[in-house]
């Protein structure tokens, strides 16, 4: 027998960025339990209609349990009206290391020598707005699903930044 409501929560370690719950499509009155420094993002055909913070939440969609399997019969049994929740972790999370892939070339205005530089650190990441965020990850399809993605993409993202903003500097 299908459930009637299903319970949303997260089921990760405090790591994680961004994850997707594997439940979707899921009925009216399904509960979504947020925790302590996390966010909540529900969509619903496509778009992020509301943000949740820590607490309980009864969803509301327009899959009505008894009603599914009549109401599906012209899409051959696959709901319309799909529905997805999203959690994004509020925390500062990641010390990302990034730095030059190649050295970059200055040139001394005293002495008129050409020399190489490199230059590197790190920096945390924390999301303000989840919304915007997720737009832009999935927007761009970008494999937030494993952690170790995630400083791969913000590395390639800073690399051509941090070259161009050095070298300006250093000139």
């Amino acid at each position: 027998m299908e459930k009637i409501a299903e319970i949303i929560k997260y089921e990760g370690d405090n790591s994680t960025f961004i994850w997707k719950h594997p439940c979707e499509d899921f009925n009216t009155l399904t509960q979504l339990i947020v925790h302590e420094s996390q966010e909540a993002v529900f969509f619903m055909n496509g778009q992020a209609l509301d943000m949740f913070g820590p607490g309980r939440y009864t969803l509301e969609t327009q899959n009505i349990p008894l009603l599914k399997k009549f109401a599906n019969l012209p899409t051959g049994g696959e709901t319309p009206f799909h529905c997805e929740v999203y959690f994004i972790n509020k925390t500062e999370q990641m010390a990302i290391k990034w730095g030059t892939d190649s050295p970059i070339q200055v040139r001394d205005k005293v002495h008129g020598i050409r020399t190489d530089a490199r230059v590197r650190g790190a920096y945390k990441v924390q999301i303000s707005n989840p919304v915007m965020f997720l737009e832009k990850m999935i927007g761009n399809n970008v494999p937030y699903q494993l952690q170790e993605d995630l400083p791969r993409y913000f590395q390639s993202e800073f690399q051509g930044k941090i070259k161009s903003a050095v070298s300006k500097f250093l000139n």
